[in-house]
């Protein structure tokens, strides 16, 4: 089968990090480790898998960062390569397994793509898939079943979405209801994981937020904050028009470009004043009731920090690796609460529910058919189209691109 497989070679790596920002083929062209190339079809390891073929995949900035070699070293236990990327999926069930139950051949299903106990076949499941928390399993890092791998399209042992054909264990499928789409059902993915994070610390009600980022996990935390109904103002902090007027368009408030119209907005709250210490930037008395930082750099993090009131909520949301000259003096001055999300979950905090996070969106979506979660995908392409639908994430000015899928 045609698949687009990334493989880790350290001569490329080198390569790569020496020519790359002057020869951006070295990250994705034929010098480096990523091609598209045939590969054998994958067989069910186990009587509770079946065989997808994708219809949708999409391209995830952790797909981004391992092409680009941006991701933390912190992480690389739980990868294992050469593998298939993409593990943001919809698909078809095309074979089943004889144990398996809750789906058919021929449904349309959606991927939860990590790889926790249930999915390695352990009798005895680690204390945090034991609490409905596979997406922290502490075997992520390999057992005696298979490899590393913390989730599907970085684990060798089996592929991701971007090729064919690819198998999962049935505790991964999401059955998908009539009313919702293929693209919708494409980014369920995504928008599960701005779902957890407003759910591990929902803002109250009337409260003043920032969400951070122009990228997709910014606009699945405003969606998020939107389908549950919290009555709360949303501004928006992104870089360019058309990430705004997408923040606009899905229920923010207040969107905003630059850090001027950041520091009025917040000089707007009430008994909120603008200090200057003796060097360095601006402090504020007062600020944002909840921020979420969807970004995870020096730069949004410092603004989220900076920018949150007394005793407010910091919600890491972006994928953070290391950060260098970060100032945490206003963590402990204003008794900040700076809580990290990872994923998703089995949820037990919104309106006395207990559900996967996948099952409670799927429902709120539901709920609101009008809310327009199509908008996020600005781009298609056809898998032999790979290079060009990276170099639309990497050029996002040029291409105004928010969500890329692969129609396969």
């Amino acid at each position: 089968m045609q698949a687009v497989v990334f493989d880790l070679k350290i001569p490329k790596y080198l390569a790569a990090k020496a020519l790359g920002k002057r020869i951006p083929s070295f990250y994705y062209g034929a010098p480096s480790g990523l091609s598209m190339r045939n590969i054998e079809e994958p067989e069910l390891p186990g009587d509770r898998w079946m065989k997808v073929k994708p219809t949708y995949a999409g391209v995830c900035g952790s797909d981004m960062g391992a092409i680009f070699f941006k991701t933390s070293p912190s992480l690389t236990p739980f990868n294992a390569f050469p593998s298939v990327l993409g593990h943001e999926v919809m698909g078809i069930v095309t074979e089943v397994g004889n144990g398996v139950r809750n789906v058919e051949v021929g449904q349309r299903i959606s991927i939860d793509p990590y790889i926790g106990c249930e999915v390695r076949g352990r009798k005895q499941l680690c204390p945090a898939c034991k609490e409905g928390m596979h997406t922290l399993c502490r075997h992520k890092g390999g057992d005696e079943t298979f490899g590393p791998g913390m989730i599907l399209g970085f684990c060798k042992d089996f592929p991701g979405g971007w090729g064919e054909t690819l198998v999962i264990h049935d505790s991964m499928a999401i059955p998908l209801p009539d009313k919702v789409s293929d693209k919708t059902a494409a980014i369920i993915e995504p928008l599960s994981v701005g779902l957890h994070a407003v759910l591990r610390q929902p803002p109250k009600q009337g409260e003043q937020v920032l969400v951070i980022g122009g990228g997709m996990i910014a606009y699945t935390v405003i969606a998020a904050l939107r389908l549950l109904d919290i009555d709360c103002h949303i501004t928006h902090l992104s870089l360019m028009s058309y990430q705004r007027e997408m923040g606009l368009q899905l229920g923010a408030d207040k969107a905003i470009t630059r850090r001027e119209e950041l520091r009025d907005a917040v000089l707007s709250f009430p008994e909120t004043r603008k200090l200057k210490p003796i060097i360095g930037k601006d402090v504020y008395t007062g600020g944002y009731d909840s921020v979420y930082d969807c970004i995870g750099s020096e730069s949004s993090l410092d603004d989220a920090l900076r920018m949150t009131a007394g005793r407010g909520k910091v919600t890491l949301v972006g994928g953070a690796g290391e950060i260098k000259n970060l100032d945490w003096t206003f963590v402990w001055t204003n008794e900040l609460s700076v809580l990290g999300t990872h994923a998703y979950v089995k949820e037990e905090s919104w309106q006395g529910k207990t559900a996967s996070t996948h099952e409670l969106l799927l429902d709120l979506i539901e709920q609101h058919p009008d809310y327009p979660l199509e908008t996020l995908i600005t781009h298609e392409y056809d898998l032999d189209q790979y290079r060009e639908a990276i170099v639309a994430n990497v050029e996002r000015r040029k291409y105004e691109s928010i969500k890329t899928l692969f129609k396969i």
